[in-house]
């Protein structure tokens, strides 16, 4: 118990005089919502004085990279290199920034060229159960919530006196080191952490914000409807970018198309039903 103590206020002390509090968790999903098999994402969640950000680590590098090039391409007053336009982007693209009072915004891309952000503040009732578990090196309690069409579980740890985890997941006393529906579509698990010196700030800007602006505001409701038009015609977005005259430049795009919906069928499974 003493070791539990000295522990959890060396943490306390850390984060006030850190920055930036990384915790690393690793998401095992379903893509596809009949699938019978899983994938595995590493994210991470940035913990700062005010706020929080959780991004997959894939799209934090992906943003880093593209960000660099753009900008080194606009100091040397050149185009920017075709092949670093070109790489592929991650399939979880989006952030969610929470601030302390529980609203959060959520940034994501739809299709290649729309960004977008909106505001929740997710109203989690959580029940909050007796048992306990130790979960790699932390002791655990179970809580229980439902939220986005699904049943979760949580398992929290007061060792760690942050009230945050992953995704949209916040408010309970501790930080949450496991959480999982009840058909185990996602399962978040709490992997490492460290200290980073740096603000919060660094890792929030996407790299079509740096080239081109704000991401634009949309309403959630908004934004799962467009989503959904995407789904059903990703022609539409693209089209735009090509003559309808040129045969070859069409072939292109319906290739392009063919390639997004069969990643579209396959990525079905969101967080959110």
């Amino acid at each position: 118990m003493r070791n539990l103590i000295i522990g959890s206020l060396l943490l306390i002390f850390s984060l006030a005089n850190a920055q930036v509090h990384r915790f690393y968790y690793e998401l095992t999903y379903k893509p596809t919502k009949d699938s019978t098999t899983t994938e595995k994402e590493m994210m991470v969640l940035d913990v700062g004085k005010d706020e929080s950000l959780f991004m997959s680590y894939k799209q934090l590098d992906y943003d880093s990279t593209l960000t660099a090039g753009i900008k080194k391409a606009q100091e040397m007053g050149a185009d920017v290199d075709a092949a670093l336009m070109s790489k592929k982007p991650p399939v979880l693209s989006y952030r969610i920034s929470k601030l302390k009072n529980g609203t959060l915004n959520y940034k994501d891309f739809i299709g290649m060229s729309e960004y977008y952000v909106y505001e929740e503040k997710p109203n989690l009732k959580w029940n909050i159960s007796s048992e306990k578990e130790k979960i790699g090196v932390y002791h655990t309690q179970k809580a229980s919530t439902e939220f986005g069409g699904r049943q979760w579980t949580a398992w929290f740890t007061p060792e760690i006196p942050i009230q945050d985890g992953p995704y949209k997941f916040s408010g309970l006393p501790g930080l949450i080191v496991k959480i999982e529906d009840a058909d185990q579509n996602y399962i978040w698990t709490l992997e490492a952490n460290k200290k980073l010196n740096q603000n919060i700030a660094t890792n929030k800007q996407n790299y079509l914000e740096f080239q081109m602006g704000e991401a634009k505001k949309i309403t959630k409701d908004g934004f799962v409807k467009r989503r959904s038009e995407y789904r059903k015609n990703p022609m539409g977005q693209m089209s735009q970018w090509f003559d309808e005259k040129n045969p070859e430049l069409m072939k292109r795009l319906k290739e392009q198309e063919k390639r997004e919906k069969e990643k579209l069928a396959h990525y079905n499974n969101t967080v959110e039903i």
